[in-house]
């Protein structure tokens, strides 16, 4: 079997995303252009790869195909894994890698302030896909309200993780970490307006997920990335607005909650943060930090 059909079997077996051929399909590229490189630049054809590899195709990437360092990283990313496989299929004699942190270009992230999210896009998004689909709405209003991740969004289960009762919600976050959040009365509306649309679109079938579509409705799958990005796509078009990121949504939901003023601990564990990165997400006015404190109830 080919090294690459190796690859694809072993990414099929190990790394669920939320866009999971989409994925693997970027992986595959990126490792066979490595490849390709050295073989058209060395004659060599390679299947494992030393820090000199590593070098000189960061060189190229950079240099001859003038690529951000972001799309770079993304590149090094993808040979990350490869090694993984590579070690983990004992193709590689030994356990070391080669590619390390400090590969790795550091980017700082670019500051956010309020005025520039597109609050008025978003209230736009929220109204439009009300009106067009009781499912699209609630979407955008978890999104929005309750800062969710999308891969979140999607993996929300009905009866596991929504209870209407007691007006919360239970969100697999990332690293597989559990949290808690209660329904502002936004989100319960939205939710429950929507549930007997779900009924309807099931029309006796059976998926576990919250948010189902005609296409996922018999699978017991969840919806996909894309089919969240192509949506919020087609609601800014209708509104002749300039096309917005779902996670510009969690943006919004992080700065509503610092301008009301939620403590940065509530904000923090709101968010599913374990860190302070939940600054990112806090966008004062252009300031970093309050001129008082806040005055929560």
């Amino acid at each position: 079997m080919d090294i690459l059909d190796q690859f694809e079997k072993y990414l099929m077996e190990n790394y669920n995303t939320d866009d999971k051929q989409n994925t693997i399909k970027a992986y595959l590229s990126d490792i066979n252009q490595f490849m390709n490189f050295f073989h058209e630049q060395f004659g060599e054809e390679i299947t494992d790869f030393s820090k000199a590899h590593i070098i000189e195709f960061k060189k190229y990437l950079l240099e001859n195909k003038g690529l951000k360092f972001a799309s770079i990283n993304r590149k090094l990313a993808s040979l990350s894994i490869y090694e993984n496989f590579l070690i983990e299929k004992e193709i590689r004699k030994d356990s070391n890698k080669v590619i390390k942190k400090k590969d790795f270009y550091k980017i700082e992230k670019q500051l956010i302030t309020a005025d520039m999210i597109p609050r008025k896009t978003i209230k736009k998004v929220r109204l439009k896909s009300g009106e067009k689909s009781k499912r699209d709405y609630a979407m955008f209003v978890l999104l929005d309200d309750g800062g969710l991740r999308v891969s979140e969004l999607i993996e929300l289960q009905l009866d596991r993780d929504i209870d209407m009762e007691m007006y919360s919600i239970h969100i697999l976050g990332k690293g597989k970490k559990v949290r808690n959040i209660f329904m502002k009365d936004s989100m319960y509306d939205a939710i429950n307006d929507y549930l007997p649309e779900r009924e309807k679109l099931l029309n006796g079938r059976t998926n576990k997920y919250l948010f189902v579509s005609n296409k996922t409705a018999n699978t017991n799958k969840p919806m996909s990335r894309t089919s969240i990005n192509n949506l919020l796509k087609k609601y800014c078009n209708e509104i002749n607005e300039n096309k917005i990121h779902p996670h510009i949504f969690r943006h919004d939901c992080g700065t509503t909650m610092y301008e009301e003023g939620y403590t940065d601990i509530m904000i923090k564990k709101w968010l599913g943060h374990s860190s302070n990165a939940s600054d990112i997400y806090t966008h004062p006015g252009g300031e970093k930090y309050r001129n008082s404190k806040p005055n929560c109830q």
